[in-house]
């Protein structure tokens, strides 16, 4: 019952002194503000990254491609197509498609006009692992590769600028020097502020075609998409044993190839978000403890002002305890308004910033509950903190001093 009287008597200070209060708390809410804000940035702009890497290589994409050895300045081995059915017919329980792929850029001309773009050279199944459909036309073949057929499939963005909303499926364009027929258009993707991803800017032509043309071979990356992104770790150990088993180890003991997943440096990026947001929390955090002197000052000006209420209540009865307790809490009271009046000033500095955003990309985020949860947490222990002194003050003075107070 105590403790609600105590809550009652801080909120009537506060509201009957409600200049004084802001003026006292004006730190706190800052302080809290900004730490809600820079945990909205940080934690907003780490997913909406990792949404527009997904959008490259999904999260249960693993890659296998060779080692360079230093000596030679070459790989350490080449990687074949039978590699991949050797993959493909012992994993089938966790693969869900695999393929070869090079990359490049290239320069696509049409009409006299020349535009460069990106070059994805592979097998039909690359695109079961970008996850894309075809909107018109149609995919590459296994034929297309057999017979060597010079056929390109466009990303939707590659077929507006280069056709304008006509059909480009039958047309024919120059890449690269030659003559390719388009066969397909993919559908159109989310936009990605990554110009590297699958719905930006991209051709496909069949993995055989880019051999010819450039002479290279054996020098692809292989890529599998698995069925679940929980399997990429035991994905990325079994991919590497059967590659090591058919090709055999170094001469210094490793693996001829790497086998990764862009997923593994998950926690690094982890890291390097957890340590920003702590260093510049910890720079909000200075205006806090800044908010919190001055909290204990004006606390000690309380104390003054309410001397002669002191030495009253002490003369009926109450213990050097209770009035260090009420103090207290009064204290901790003061610090959690000011805290929840942060925490919404935090909202709407958020939302302002989210809107800021949206004007460049699409950004959709909201605040987490632990940051309000350890926001509300650090400004109790503030008042907590900066109180001890004050009503340790109050509750040590003499109550027949007191009531002389003038």
């Amino acid at each position: 019952m105590k403790l609600l009287e105590y809550i009652g008597l801080a909120l009537y200070e506060i509201w009957h002194n409600k200049v004084r209060t802001f003026l006292t708390l004006i730190g706190v809410i800052i302080g809290i503000a900004a730490v809600i804000v820079i945990i909205f940035v940080v934690q907003g702009a780490e997913r909406f990254l990792l949404a527009e890497v997904e959008k490259i290589a999904p999260s249960d994409v693993i890659y296998a491609y060779a080692r360079w050895d230093r000596d030679t300045r070459r790989p350490m081995a080449g990687l074949t197509l039978d590699d991949i059915e050797y993959i493909k017919d012992r994993e089938s329980d966790m693969i869900r498609a695999i393929a070869p792929r090079y990359y490049g850029n290239s320069k696509i001309r049409l009409n006299g006009e020349e535009k460069d773009c990106n070059l994805i050279a592979s097998t039909p199944s690359i695109f079961d692992i970008y996850d894309v459909s075809i909107a018109r036309g149609r995919s590459l073949t296994r034929l297309d590769m057999e017979e060597l057929n010079q056929v390109v499939v466009l990303s939707y963005d590659t077929a507006e600028k280069l056709f304008e909303g006509v059909n480009p499926v039958g047309k024919k364009l120059n890449l690269s020097g030659l003559t390719f027929t388009v066969i397909g258009v993919l559908e159109e993707g989310e936009k990605s502020i990554i110009p590297t991803s699958v719905t930006n800017n991209t051709v496909f032509i069949p993995f055989s075609v880019f051999e010819r043309i450039f002479d290279v071979h054996n020098r692809f990356i292989l890529m599998a998409r698995l069925k679940d992104k929980s399997l990429v770790d035991t994905g990325i150990k079994r991919v590497q044993q059967l590659l090591d088993r058919r090709h055999g180890m170094a001469d210094n003991g490793m693996s001829k190839f790497r086998v990764s997943s862009w997923v593994s440096g998950l926690k690094e990026i982890s890291i390097i978000k957890t340590v920003l947001i702590v260093l510049l929390s910890g720079v909000a955090s200075i205006t806090l403890l800044v908010a919190g002197i001055g909290l204990m000052n004006i606390m000690l000006v309380i104390v003054t002002e309410r001397t002669r209420e002191i030495g009253l209540r002490k003369a009926l009865g109450a213990t050097n305890r209770d009035i260090l307790i009420q103090f207290i809490i009064e204290s901790i009271v003061l610090c959690i308004v000011g805290g929840i009046l942060g925490v919404i000033v935090g909202y709407l500095g958020s939302e302002v910033a989210l809107n800021i955003a949206n004007k460049y990309i699409n950004f959709s985020y909201s605040v987490p509950r632990w940051a309000v949860l350890l926001s509300l947490t650090f400004t109790t222990l503030v008042g907590l903190f900066f109180g001890i002194y004050p009503a340790y003050k109050a509750a040590r003075l003499n109550p027949i001093e007191a009531l002389r107070y003038e």
